[in-house]
């Protein structure tokens, strides 16, 4: 191992130690993960539990950047075995490295994305007001969407209506109480102050 090593061209070096060494930190934070802690964030601080909101899914974290450079070194050695030159294997290397560093950057948005559904309750947005983003069929016959903060975030979300008409798309509604988990049931704003002036 140690002659084979030493018979490599400098290139070869270089894009073998990039792929070993980020694959290597790759394997780690996996355990680590797995383990518990997550090592996340642009400063690369080791952190418990998730890496704190937005770590896990930055461009800048140690898991992307490791994506990047694992891709990177072990393609750039592919090309080199391959007989490409040190200049067309370093292009090839940096087009593999930028897809793995995005697929990651994809996966942690959505596994990200699926954390934080998972600890959204509807029911804090019931007395916000939000506008239709799919027409509300009258009477709880079937769902539209509305968008409406929940928690602090703009979220769209099913919604029934106790309405006799449809509720248009853009109409500006009320969340007035939670059918289930994940569903709403909204009253149409234009009704509060028709009926605050007949009162």
């Amino acid at each position: 191992m140690i002659e084979y090593w030493l018979n490599m061209v400098p290139a070869m070096k270089t894009f073998v130690a990039i792929g070993a060494l980020s694959s290597l930190i790759l394997t780690i934070q996996m355990v680590l993960s797995l383990m518990g802690g997550a090592v996340d964030g642009i400063d690369g601080d080791f952190e418990a539990g998730d890496g704190g909101e937005g770590g896990a899914t930055g461009i800048l974290s140690i898991r992307s950047i490791g994506a990047f450079f694992t891709g990177f070194g072990w393609t750039g050695a592919a090309a080199l075995q391959n007989g490409l030159g040190t200049g067309g294997a370093t292009f090839s290397a940096t087009v593999v490295g930028a897809i793995f560093l995005g697929l990651i950057v994809y996966l942690m948005s959505y596994l990200h994305s699926l954390r934080e559904e998972g600890t959204l309750n509807y029911k804090n947005s019931i007395g916000e007001v939000g506008a239709v983003y799919l027409p509300i069929p009258p009477n709880r016959k079937g769902m539209g969407q509305i968008e409406v903060m929940v928690q602090g975030r703009l979220r769209i979300v099913k919604v029934v209506t106790d309405n006799d008409k449809k509720i248009p798309n853009q109409a500006a509604v009320r969340v007035t109480d939670l059918v289930d988990q994940q569903t709403l049931l909204v009253s149409l704003l234009e009704h509060e102050s028709q009926n605050k002036e007949t009162s």
